[in-house]
């Protein structure tokens, strides 16, 4: 063998050795980055396999003790087990990432044959070979794979804000039901009373049939209302307990009362558009894609189609000599060089860059309809806390003070405090309803409003 051939060999195999590619580090850091900073939670990527029992404890104490909306999330993104499920898929990027950079294993192929007359040696033939186009192929699936990787974290961080926004939400609604359904047991309380009295004057001919009628009516309509809410507390206390991952059921220690604070007097809608099309996730996972669509073009251009492989080839004859040199192989690419793989890539590039205007359209659309309804909210609550409520109050008081010197008669009284009640019940509904505006108003901006503010720089979004 000359030393050109040796020197040949050993450059060939010493490219096969330096292959190796080490798993990249950092994407869970970067993933529970992104989800603290924008909502204050901690995420843990649990790989054991074993359930840690550090936070098994600690989700016992959060949830023995008086939930708050916060605690109900952080025990959601720890023990939710759909949490982990998607945060598996960073592993499944990363594996794929250091598939990327392994060059083909090489093939091996032998023959022998066996003469005729015993004097002659047996005739064996070998060939040793590895893909040649993996050398500039390597590079183009690292690209992609990297981006695929990136991709895969906006949209196990998206997930993870998803499920938190929903326990959010349902926390909310869940308070307002329960603070609800106390006053609708009041009113019924009232309505039974009232139509004792109604009945027990109708009995003596001081009221007709038709408003002891009315009343009755009343009465079943609110009992009817009580055992609507109670299903709607029923099906709340069972979502939540889902979301935060509880497989017993549990009785949550929840506040009695829905925050009667306002935290949002309203912004620059200009400015949340902007905020928004930063910060969503799922806008930046959609520009991923982009990026992802065009870096598969260099891994269909013609030359990817021939399957050149090179290696060593060998042969004994049967006269015991021995011949080693060199071996190509690969395909023609006539019929197919990746003509149809291009069009469909082009029109998989497309579809990407169409969505993404779409999403686009849809965030900004998202944060105006928000910001809107909360802002309508904000009108009602003033309303009902300033006019209202107020005025409630003083007809109660006035009734009161008729009823003591026998100017009121004692239905109309209760007729004025049932409808007190009702006012009281109407406004949590409109406080209800600003929480959960509240909530999707941070979804639509991809985090909470006051911690994106608060941040001195974005998440770098991505650039080709």
């Amino acid at each position: 063998m000359t030393k050109l051939q040796v020197m040949g060999i050993t450059s060939l195999l010493s490219l096969f050795v330096s292959s190796c590619t080490h798993v990249p580090r950092g994407s869970k850091e970067q993933v529970a980055g992104i989800v603290q900073e924008r909502i204050g939670k901690e995420v843990v990527w649990n790989q054991s396999g074993y359930e840690d029992p550090c936070i098994t404890n600690y989700i016992q104490d959060l949830t023995f003790q008086p939930i708050t909306v916060e605690s109900a999330i952080q025990i959601a993104v720890l023990n939710n087990p759909k949490i982990q499920a998607t945060i598996e898929e960073i592993g499944i990027a990363q594996a794929d990432l250091v598939e990327a950079g392994l060059f083909t294993n090489p093939a091996f192929s032998i023959e022998v044959r066996y003469p005729y007359l015993k004097k002659l040696n047996t005739n064996i033939e070998y060939l040793i070979t590895a893909t040649f186009l993996d050398i500039f192929m390597i590079p183009l699936r690292t690209r992609l794979a990297t981006a695929e990787l990136e991709q895969v974290k906006r949209r196990v961080a998206n997930e993870i804000l998803d499920l938190a926004f929903d326990v959010r939400k349902t926390f909310y609604e869940l308070l307002a039901e329960q603070q609800k359904l106390k006053y609708t047991k009041s009113i019924v309380e009232l309505t039974s009373i009232q139509g004792e009295i109604v009945s027990r004057q109708n009995r003596v001919g001081n009221v007709n049939s038709l408003d002891f009628q009315q009343v009755q009516s009343r009465f079943l309509e609110a009992k009817l209302e009580i055992s609507q809410e109670q299903s709607e507390i029923i099906r709340l206390k069972e979502k939540l307990n889902r979301l935060l991952g509880l497989s017993e059921d549990i009785c949550l220690i929840l506040p009695e009362n829905i925050p009667q604070e306002i935290d949002y007097q309203g912004f620059d809608i200009c400015a949340l558009e902007s905020i928004a099309i930063e910060e969503r996730l799922d806008l930046q996972e959609a520009r991923f894609e982009v990026i992802r669509i065009r870096r598969m073009l260099g891994l269909k251009d013609w030359w990817t189609y021939t399957n050149l492989n090179t290696g060593v080839t060998g042969e004994r004859d049967p006269d015991g000599l021995n011949l080693v040199g060199f071996g190509v192989s690969g395909e023609i690419p006539i019929f197919n060089f990746g003509q149809a793989a291009r069009m469909r890539i082009f029109a998989q590039l497309r579809q990407a860059q169409d969505r993404y205007v779409a999403l686009e359209i849809q965030i900004l659309s998202e944060v105006r309809e928000f910001h809107k309804l909360l802002m309508s909210d904000l009108g009602m609550i003033n309303d009902y806390r300033v006019g209202i409520l107020p005025l409630q109050n003083k007809v109660i008081s006035s009734s009161e003070e008729l009823y003591n010197v026998m100017g009121l008669g004692v239905d109309r009284l209760l007729e004025n405090k049932r409808q007190e009640l009702e006012a009281n019940r109407n406004y949590l509904e409109i406080l209800k309803d600003y929480w959960v505006a509240r909530v999707h108003l941070d979804k639509a901006l991809g985090g909470y409003l006051f911690r994106l503010l608060n941040q001195d720089g974005c998440i770098e979004g991505a650039a080709e």
